[in-house]
């Protein structure tokens, strides 16, 4: 439960928050250009000297001893660039960068690139496109901020059979859309929160969400998780949030 006065969707984010992982890179000298993508996330760095050619290198992710995951050298360039693909984008699938996001859910990023948070959410979103049913929900700070991504949640909600639910303050009239239920935010309540979130249509092991709070002027705090009792009361406090709307 949320502390008096402090917001619901931030006791969430909090919540949401894993024990401590460490990510180390292999290879020959520490990979330097990746400092940049990996620092944005709470987890502690290390290198480890590898006698192979530097194209030949990986990282690995661990929760103390456990053994989480690895990406190999080869994706290191989209962990650079960050593909912010739709989830039907032959790219997606192949998408090191959307691995990392998910190898290091229950880690807190603070981001102040707006393409490299659309790249994040898109993890959310491309594990509801391959589950084709189920609801997920998207808030905007602004309904404005959703005018450049009409396209992509028209094409969610009328290629699959997902129910797509969108938030934001009533600043732009959104078109029609089949499939996608449009919530003013008429109060402001979570003008500051950036959520994706996918019900799992039902399934814990697909439930997950990204739960961001904008902390200064285009930074943002956040987590990615796929905790199932923190999806069901995040997807539980958006349906209250549009039930008391207009």
């Amino acid at each position: 439960m949320a502390a008096d006065g402090e917001p619901p969707l931030r006791a969430l984010r909090d919540r949401a928050l894993g024990p401590p992982k460490t990510v180390t890179t292999f290879g020959p000298e520490p990979y330097d250009d990746l400092t940049g993508v990996l620092d944005r996330f709470d987890v502690e760095l290390r290198h480890e000297p590898l006698p192979v050619p530097k194209s030949s290198g990986y990282l690995v992710v661990r929760r103390g001893d456990e053994y989480l995951g690895a990406i190999s050298a080869a994706g290191f360039d989209d962990l650079r660039d960050r593909s912010g693909a739709p989830p039907w984008d032959a790219t997606a699938a192949a998408s090191a960068y959307r691995d990392l996001v998910a190898l290091l859910s229950g880690a807190s990023f603070e981001m102040d690139d707006r393409g490299r948070m659309v790249a994040t959410a898109r993890e959310i979103e491309d594990r509801a496109w391959r589950a084709g049913r189920g609801a997920l929900y998207v808030t905007f700070q602004s309904l404005s901020a959703f005018e450049e991504q009409v396209s992509t949640y028209a094409r969610l909600a009328g290629r699959t059979d997902l129910s797509v639910a969108v938030y934001g303050d009533p600043d732009w009239e959104p078109p029609p859309i089949d499939g996608v239920d449009i919530h003013r935010d008429e109060a402001g309540e979570i003008s500051d929160f950036w959520v994706v979130a996918f019900d799992g249509a039902g399934e814990d092991d697909d439930k997950c969400a990204m739960i961001a709070e904008e902390s200064a002027a285009g930074v943002f705090t956040g987590v990615v998780t796929y905790d199932p009792t923190v999806v069901d009361d995040l997807t539980a406090y958006l349906d209250d949030v549009a039930a008391s709307g207009p």
